[in-house]
């Protein structure tokens, strides 16, 4: 309801307004509000452009709440919002969500509308799976406020001395009629209207500045008999800073059924500082206002803005209005505890975010650990707008615990303003030490003790190390500082009565005073010296039949004279070999088969050092292993020309126990055309054969060459093979993708929740048909729109008439269990089975060619689309699909989610997701690309 009254006098304005809102209770037939009460039939809402788009929409009170319900939902809407407005309120935007029985649900606030409003429309907008937005038909429907008769209460007239003839001095009574049309009802009905008609002799002072002036109008009420355009509005609050205590109020959708000549915007907190405004108007045809407290007492709270259209005879026309609020601004500051230093017993104060509603002329940080220390510090500005501090534990007593920081800022009127604090915590110095032991040498009997991160509450005048095995061999060492600032003493088991076993060592600092601290100790162990030795098999040789064994870590309690390797395959071929000095230090000794009776498998070898006086020390052992010596070659295909029907064997790596007098190559592509080649032997010492397909009835296809040695007795000794393929000339790629829509036309796949199979695929289609395109792959389509194309046969027949490298048929799946939980996607190539025999493909369906590209294809893009969307990967499939069938290339079929778990409908059903599932499955395609030797 907006404000219509005369102008009376200034001085009367707490009259002015009991009179006012007497007129408007007398206005609207004295009806206040008291409860709810909703005339709402259900009513079917649909798009008009979109052919059964669409469900019944009704408004319900459920549980206390008043709720806008779509049901029996038709066609693809994956997202629901309306405009809910009233006669005098262009209203608000509300969102529906979707609930657990599959209708779109929104609850209904009219706390935004006046008490007396009655009839309320919803405009609802639907967005479909192609990502358009469509216009329900709208819906109106009857919400009251149960009402008590104004007789029943005192007017405001009843307290104002306000006279019938001071009414009658400063407001005329007009007449006008008006005809109110209810789409509740069937027809225009004739009804009483209130109209409030400005003056056109109106004037508002100062109105670019906001006037406390009310404007003059004038009151009248008639029945009505014509058409009433009503005017719109919409008023957005938009920056509103409680800091500073202003906002901006953006009026949108400006219309009248009057001309405009300006728009004014009256506006207040309390009835004492109304100010009329006019607002500007800016480059996108809105209007704009900024409102500061200062303007209304500085005062925060709610604030009232109404909206009213003034025509160029100066009346008034109101359109609507709203309220925001200002909140009282509060001193702001972070404060954060940095380089805390318990060493040092320091810590630094940062504060941050410093803001207050009164000037700032300095940071306080009063600081204390107990009532008896506190400190008030004044904080420093840095470069970065921070202020610091740095606190030190002797201005405060030296006390540890716990310090508390408070922050107050100090205005230039030396008032104090707090903003926060927060509490730290100084722990007790304790020494530090750490004590490594390095270079234990158990031959000699020795260890290093080094001391890092030496620290001390106290001055250190020396590092003592207190070491013993036992405790009557107890010595106190002085470390020895490094030039590092390390300490080292080095400990000989000679000092200690010879011992091994462990040795203890702790750690004290001494003090300039003669006063020890301890900082910790640990121990070490000093085990028997034993010998050692490293061996190690190298260049093991099975064709030679030699190995050779290296001793490295030489290391003896005795001296060492010579190194013994007695070695043997069997008892009865023992050997003991003295090893070789080498000079790096190790030992070197070659052994050949030839020396223990030409036998194969397990070698063993020992170690043992000879001292000077002949006596054996034992030092390890090991094992290796001699293998029958087998033929070896490397075979590899050079030179492939499916043009020419050409290609080149190359071996290389050769090799056999025995002579080898020639090398042959039986090479075939089926069993009724195998030749025995011999390989020419090439200046590099491998061998070279071409091979010609008219020398194997010009077939195409995998040819199998296998490797064979032939020695001087015509024996032969196989030595591996390999296979390579042939293609047809006329198959050569054309880059060219044929792309399957799955289903079509009213073939719809499957559906849930409106959302239909063929639908979502011609959407990841057309996207991946982009992405191919900028590869610079061709692009075929079985559909390009929403029909019928036949797939058990017609899809395959156009991509077999077509010169397509591959086929994917693209698809989304479901259980038919009607809601599951099922979830991932799946890939599938072709399966033969019997009992489907190919119609239209009986002689490529089988084709080894193209089942082995299909598998490359499918596992292509499985692979990239779970790498791309991360879904749950239900693997690569095979079955004997129709269009798989069917098809004479290499051809897949993709599944690209379950449309029965609700959850994954919800992901699926996006444009966002059929764009990555497009460019993982454009990726798929050119990886496969890459492995056939294609593009």
């Amino acid at each position: 309801m907006f404000l219509h009254v005369k102008y009376i006098k200034e001085m009367f304005v707490k009259k002015r307004t009991l009179l006012f809102l007497s007129l408007c209770a007398s206005a609207l037939n004295a009806q206040l509000v008291q409860a709810d009460m909703v005339n709402a039939p259900s009513s079917q809402v649909s798009s008009s452009q979109v052919a059964e788009t669409g469900g019944q929409l009704s408004v319900v009170d459920e549980a206390g709440q008043i709720k806008a319900i779509l049901s029996n939902i038709q066609g693809e809407i994956i997202g629901v919002t309306a405009q809910f407005s009233s006669e005098t309120n262009s209203g608000i935007t509300v969102t529906f969500s979707m609930d657990e029985q599959g209708r779109y649900v929104a609850v209904l606030d009219r706390s935004a509308f006046a008490e007396e409003d009655q009839v309320f429309s919803l405009k609802l907008t639907a967005q479909l799976t192609d990502g358009s937005f469509q216009t329900l038909s709208d819906y109106s429907f009857e919400w009251k406020k149960d009402v008590v008769s104004a007789a029943e209460k005192p007017t405001a007239l009843d307290n104002s001395d306000a006279t019938p003839s001071k009414i009658e001095e400063e407001a005329t009574s007009t007449t006008t009629s008006s005809t109110v049309n209810s789409s509740l009802t069937a027809g225009a009905t004739s009804s009483t209207s209130n109209s409030l008609t400005r003056s056109s002799s109106n004037t508002i002072a100062g109105s670019s500045n906001g006037s406390t002036s009310v404007p003059s109008a004038r009151v009248s009420t008639a029945s009505s008999s014509v058409n009433v355009t009503q005017p719109t509005g919409t008023i957005t609050i938009e920056n509103r800073n409680d800091a500073q205590g202003t906002f901006d109020v953006r009026v949108t959708n400006v219309s009248s059924p009057k001309d405009i000549a300006s728009v004014l915007l009256p506006t207040w907190s309390q009835s004492d500082d109304i100010r009329w405004y006019e607002a500007t108007r800016q480059s996108d045809g809105s209007y704009k206002l900024t409102v500061n407290k200062k303007d209304h007492k500085y005062r925060t709270g709610t604030y009232t803005v109404h909206l009213y259209y003034k025509d160029s005879n100066g009346g008034l026309t109101g359109a609507g209005g709203t309220t925001t609020h200002l909140s009282e601004a509060k001193p702001t500051g972070t404060i954060t505890i940095e380089n805390r230093n318990d060493a040092q017993g320091t810590f630094d104060v940062r504060v941050t975010n410093v803001s207050s509603p009164k000037d700032i002329a300095s940071v306080l940080l009063p600081t204390w650990s107990q009532s008896d220390d506190i400190r008030w510090y004044e904080a420093t500005r840095q470069s970065d707008g921070s202020y610091k501090l740095t606190v030190n534990k002797k201005d405060h007593k030296y006390r540890t615990g716990t310090y508390t920081v408070h922050l107050y800022y100090k205005d230039s009127n030396g008032g104090l303003t707090g903003a926060g604090g927060t509490t730290t915590h100084l722990s007790e110095a304790k020494p530090t030490g750490t004590i490594t032991i390095e270079n234990r040498n158990d031959a000699q009997g020795t260890f290093d003790v080094r001391v890092t991160n030496v620290s001390s509450p106290k001055d250190i005048a020396s590092i003592i190390l207190p070491t013993w095995s036992q405790t009557d061999d107890l010595r106190w060492y002085e470390a020895t500082r490094q030039s590092d600032g390390s300490y080292k003493l080095t400990v000989n088991k000679k000092d200690h009565k010879y011992r091994t076993g462990t040795y203890t060592v702790h750690l004290y600092y001494k003090d300039s005073n003669g006063g020890l601290t301890g900082a910790g100790g640990t121990t070490t162990h000093l085990s028997e010296a034993k010998p050692t030795g490293t061996i190690t098999i190298e260049n093991r040789n099975d064709a030679q039949g030699t190995f050779d064994v290296r001793v490295t870590n030489v290391s003896s309690p005795k001296d060492i004279a010579s190194i013994i390797l007695p070695t043997w395959s069997q008892t009865d071929d023992l050997r003991w070999y003295e090893a070789t000095r080498q000079s790096d230090g190790s030992y070197k000794l070659t052994v050949n088969k030839k020396d223990h009776k030409y036998r194969t498998g397990t070698y063993t070898v020992h170690l043992y050092y000879k001292d000077s006086n002949g006596g054996l020390t034992g030092a390890g052992g090991t094992t290796t292993h001699l293998s029958e010596a087998k033929p070896t070659g490397t075979i590899t295909i050079e030179n492939r020309n499916d043009a020419q029907g050409t290609f080149d064997v190359r071996v290389t790596n050769v090799s056999s126990p025995k002579d080898i007098a020639s090398v042959l190559l039986p090479t075939w592509s089926q069993s009724d055309d195998i030749r025995w080649y011999e390989a020419t032997r090439q200046s590099d010492g491998s061998y070279k054969l071409t091979v010609n397909k008219k020398d194997h009835k010009y077939r195409t296809g995998t040819y199998t060459v296998h490797l064979y040695y032939k020695d001087s007795n015509g024996g032969l000794t196989g030595a591996g093979g390999t296979t390579t393929h042939l293609s047809n000339p006329s198959a050569q790629r054309s880059y060219t993708v044929y792309i399957d829509p799955g289903h079509g036309g009213r073939d719809s796949g499957a559906s849930y929740g409106g959302i239909h199979e063929k639908n979502l695929a011609l959407s990841v289609s057309n996207k991946l048909r982009e992405n191919l395109l900028q590869y610079g792959i061709n692009v075929l389509m079985t559909r390009t729109g929403d029909y019928d194309v036949d797939f058990k046969t017609e899809r395959s027949r156009m991509t077999n008439a077509s010169n397509a490298d591959l086929f994917i048929s693209i698809h989304f799946n479901a259980t038919g269990a009607g809601v599951s939980n099922a979830t991932g996607i799946e890939t599938y190539w072709y399966q033969y089975n019997p009992e489907y025999q190919p119609k239209i493909n009986k002689e490529m369906h089988n084709n080894p060619t193209r089942l082995a590209e299909s598998e490359i294809l499918a596992n292509k893009v499985q692979e990239s689309l779970i790498k791309e969307t991360g879904a749950v990967n239900r693997g690569v499939r095979r079955e004997t699909f129709a269009v798989l069938r069917e098809t004479a290339i290499p051809a897949i079929l993709v599944e690209l989610g379950f449309m029965d778990n609700p959850s994954e409908l919800q992901v699926i059903k996006q444009d966002s997701y059929h764009t990555r599932l497009a460019k993982a499955l454009a990726q798929g395609v050119m990886n496969w690309y890459g492995a056939v030797e294609g593009k």
